[in-house]
Formats: structure tokens, sequence, C-alpha cells
């Protein structure tokens, strides 16, 4: 009897101990957390602060890229450092990591905000190759830019310990950079914690191409959706008066527009396609690879975009390591493969400071939409009692929902993961 009561007690903790509004991972993907379920945070500033990294400049119709950016949100007193890694392709001042820097500082943190490797800046003005994909180099460059970083704002910040955080793509990097402190032992990070990581860059990628590319099999079908959502937004307008663009609103157009599962997913898949085909075009303007662009072409300050636009044509990701990052990397290891290429952007390849590391930890979800069944049992296994799960939130969708924002803090504050 004892055991049916525990067991009761277990499945009732799991299916209703978690109010996440969203349980559909596809719509909590896109909607994220609403308003009145988000952990509380004040508007703070922050300073924007560039580094001359000597990378070379920004190509003349780029020019607004040139310079390395990143942000500091520092407290007027000692407090604890904390670095913040953006996801996949944003910025330093993205939505989502002002949101997240705030919420740290709001609990006492100084934060250094950084983007990760596929952020247009850095691929221009941070990478040595100017293609990002490969994790270890990767996470090494911005390694290095945290210490010029610190090193930079040293006269604006009292702290004694360092923390790591990041989240999606910038999640995965923070686990990469523990190893490298390890070794390195410059900051000596107190504790790490990820949010919502890919286990495999590539796999990752692909199912993020296949939203949009298994969903959508012509121009003509991606226009019918826009023209879909357009027409939805103004009869919505229309039919409730000024429009005030919130989360309530946009949750209330999307039951409005009623749109299904697939139609979420090319959603998905567009956000990320726009970010693949920047990647493509300016990756081959960097790289001089000749794969989009002319590189004997002259590039213009007001150079039209449209012809290089349609060269990339909608490439994904997949076409952007296979037509440039893989070229790019073979150049300085004759030996690599595509098979290497991939297996070394995976967590795997730093799976013995994974298992034995006691000052990380992972928070991810149960539906998350980046991780295959396999991906998700990978980190189970080689992160044991270091990871923490919820039953929903899609692809962080759920990671400023009070009860994950408590939860993270309390881990970083106290090394507690509850």
């Amino acid at each position: 009897m004892k055991k049916i009561i525990l067991i009761y007690m277990m499945i009732s903790l799991w299916g209703y101990g978690y109010d996440y509004p969203y349980k559909d991972p596809y719509l909590a993907t896109v909607l994220a957390t609403p308003p009145k379920y988000m952990a509380a945070f004040k508007d703070t500033s922050f300073k924007e602060i560039r580094l001359d990294l000597k990378r070379g400049s920004a190509p003349p119709n780029l020019w607004y890229l040139d310079g390395f950016r990143f942000g500091l949100m520092a407290q007027d007193h000692e407090a604890p450092l904390t670095f913040l890694l953006a996801g996949t392709g944003s910025k330093y001042n993205s939505h989502k990591m002002l949101t997240m820097s705030r919420i740290l500082y709001q609990n006492g943190f100084s934060v250094i905000m950084l983007p990760t490797s596929f952020d247009y800046n850095f691929i221009i003005s941070a990478s040595e190759t100017h293609a990002p994909g490969f994790l270890e180099r990767d996470s090494n460059e911005i390694y290095h830019i945290m210490e010029l970083a610190l090193d930079k704002v040293k006269d604006k910040i009292q702290y004694q310990e360092t923390y790591v955080t990041g989240y999606s793509l910038g999640g995965t990097v923070a686990l990469v950079l523990g190893k490298i402190d390890s070794q390195k032992k410059h900051f000596g990070f107190k504790r790490i914690i990820a949010v919502n990581p890919t286990v495999n860059l590539y796999e990752s990628a692909k199912i993020l191409d296949d939203m949009l590319d298994d969903n959508i099999k012509t121009e003509e079908d991606l226009d019918q959706l826009l023209q879909k959502i357009i027409v939805g937004i103004m009869e919505y307008s229309q039919k409730n008066g000024k429009m005030t663009i919130d989360e309530a609103a946009i949750y209330s157009l999307f039951k409005h527009l009623n749109m299904n599962e697939e139609e979420l997913k090319i959603l998905i898949g567009i956000a990320f396609r726009f970010v693949s085909i920047d990647v493509n075009y300016i990756t081959d303007v960097m790289t001089k690879t000749g794969v989009y662009t002319d590189p004997s072409k002259k590039i213009t300050k007001f150079q039209s975009m449209s012809e290089y636009y349609s060269a990339v044509n909608y490439s994904n990701f997949q076409n952007y390591i296979e037509r440039i990052g893989f070229k790019t990397y073979k150049k300085l290891d004759k030996t690599l493969t595509m098979e290497k290429m991939i297996e070394n952007s995976s967590l795997k390849s730093v799976e013995n400071y994974l298992k034995d590391a006691k000052n990380i930890a992972v928070v991810t979800n149960e539906d998350e939409l980046i991780l295959t069944p396999d991906n998700l049992e990978y980190l189970k296994e080689t992160m044991a009692g270091r990871i923490k799960i919820y039953p929903s939130g899609g692809h962080c969708g759920n990671m400023f929902y009070k009860e994950n924002v408590t939860s993270m803090i309390r881990y970083l504050k106290r090394g507690e993961l509850k």
C-alpha cells in the first residue's frame, strides 16, 4: 500500500507540480513564457564595450559589424561575476540575453554578456577563421575573448568569484569552457550551468533545418503561411481595436490563427533559416570561398544584396558546413574528415570532463526540440546527479519561468540543483 501511495505521489508531482502554461513544445518554443509567469526583474541598463581583436575589417557593406562588442551589467559593489553566453546567431544584447542578464543582476550578479560563435559580429571581428562550427576552436576563441573582456572592464567591477551561464548553443559552449578552464585555470569558475544545451551541433542544426525543409516544398507555400499570419494580424487588430504587441496579445493572435504543429515547425525553422542564410553569406565573403560571391569583385558600402540572396537561396546550415565550414577547416588540418569534424563538435569530445566535474549542471526539458532521444539519454547518463529535466517547455520556452529561474539561481549561489 505504501508503494502505491508513493507511486501516486510521484505521478502527481510529475504531472501537476510543474505549471508552465504551454504543454506543446512547438508552441512553448514560439511563445516562451507569458509575463505573469516570468521571474521578476527590472529594466536595468548596460554598457556596450568594444574590443579591437585585429581579426580583419568588416567588408564595406557590413561596416556596422566592425569591432567586437560585448555588454556589461555591473553592480556598484562587490558581487559574483557571471559570463552569460547567447544562443545561436544571437547578439549579446538580444531580447533573451537582456532578460537573462537582468534576472541575474536582480539576483545580485554582475554580468558580462557575450555572443556565441554564430553571431555575425563574432564571425567578422572575433573569429580567426571567420567560419564558426568547430566547437573546440570556437570555445577556445571565446575563452580568450573572456580573458580580454574581463581585463577591459576590471576597473568597472568588483568581484571575487566567477561563474558561467549559457543557453542553447551558449550552454554547450559553457560546458566546453569548463573543460578549457580546468586546464588553463585562468578563471577558476565556481559553477557553470547550461540551459537547454545541444549535445551535437550538427544533429541539432539538422533538426532545425528539417523543420522548414520537411514542411515547406516551395516558396509559394511559405508565402501562403506568411500571408495567413499577416491577414490574421489585421483581422485580430480590427476585432480588438488598437493592438498592444506583448506576449498576451501574441498568444491570443496564435489562438485566433489556430496554427497547427506543421505551421509552428515552419515558424521555428524559418527563424533558424534566417540565421543560416546570413551565416552562409557572411562567411563566404570573409573567407573568400567564392560559393555565393565573387572574391575578386569589389564590395561597396551600399551594395545591392539582391544578387547575393538569390545565390544563397534559402541555403541551410548543412549547406554552410559542406560548402564553406568544412573546406575552411580542411585547410588547417589536411587529415580532417566530415565525420571527425562532426564528432569534435559534440559534447562527447569533452565526455570525461563532463562525467567528473562537480561544478557543472545542465537544465533541459523532456520535450526539448533540438535533442534527439539519444542526445537526451546521453545527457541523463553523463550528467547523472547534475541535471534537472522539466516535463515541458520545448526549446528555451520556459527559461524565464519563475520555477526555472529560482532553480538556476539556487544552483549558482548554493550549488543545489532542485
